[in-house]
């Protein structure tokens, strides 16, 4: 196969999967995170390996580009989320898989942090199946503490795709291309929420 045959498949692979996407789940995930952002809850994110990545990325944006875009040279009057992300402490996040083990590691953290109407945002390509104790532990105690969960996944959707009020599952089985469309899936909610807390901004304003 020549690269060029290569690159036209993948596209059209990921042409394909855009044409699969559920609307209605990304919808509710929005409107759940901007209900925690006007109730000023605290969002968490987490995630393994590349999905680790994309959780620090997206609390990052949680937290600033949400209220001040690059557009912006000054701090806006709008306040960004109370966004963190779980797996940025390395400190606290080794300790407890070297104490209490692997599935510990993120419900450790959040039984400290997290309470009712908070969210906690997983990223998994497989949905938290399989080797992803961790995650699921954390969801089990976000149930308890009566938090809102909203989850990206991929493949099946596994067991985010359970447990979350919201998942939004990447109509793909191929971990490429589901890691690239939560990039992409993290950018348009955070670029629709920097319209909403815009608008809701010039309302209350």
């Amino acid at each position: 196969m020549q690269n060029t045959e290569y690159i036209i498949n993948y596209f059209k692979d990921a042409h394909e999967v855009i044409d699969r996407f559920d609307h209605v789940s990304i919808d509710k995930a929005i409107e759940i995170l901007f209900e925690a952002w006007k109730k000023g809850k605290r969002v968490y994110t987490v995630g393994n390996g590349g999905s680790a990545a994309a959780a620090s990325h997206f609390a990052g944006d949680l937290a600033k580009t949400v209220s001040n875009d690059s557009s912006f040279k000054d701090i806006s009057t709008n306040k960004g989320f109370r966004a963190f992300c779980l797996n940025d402490n390395q400190a606290a996040l080794t300790a407890w898989i070297n104490d209490c083990g692997w599935d510990k590691a993120y419900s450790g953290l959040l039984h400290t942090f997290l309470e009712q109407d908070d969210v906690l945002l997983l990223i998994s390509v497989h949905g938290g199946s399989g080797w992803s104790g961790n995650l699921v532990e954390a969801m089990k105690l976000a149930k308890e503490r009566g938090a809102k969960m909203v989850g990206l996944s991929g493949f099946d959707g596994g067991k985010m795709k359970e447990m979350c009020d919201a998942c939004i599952v990447v109509p793909a089985h191929s971990t490429p291309h589901v890691e690239a469309f939560h990039c992409v899936l993290q950018h348009l909610i955070i670029f629709r929420l920097l319209e909403k807390i815009k608008e809701h901004g010039a309302q209350h304003g």
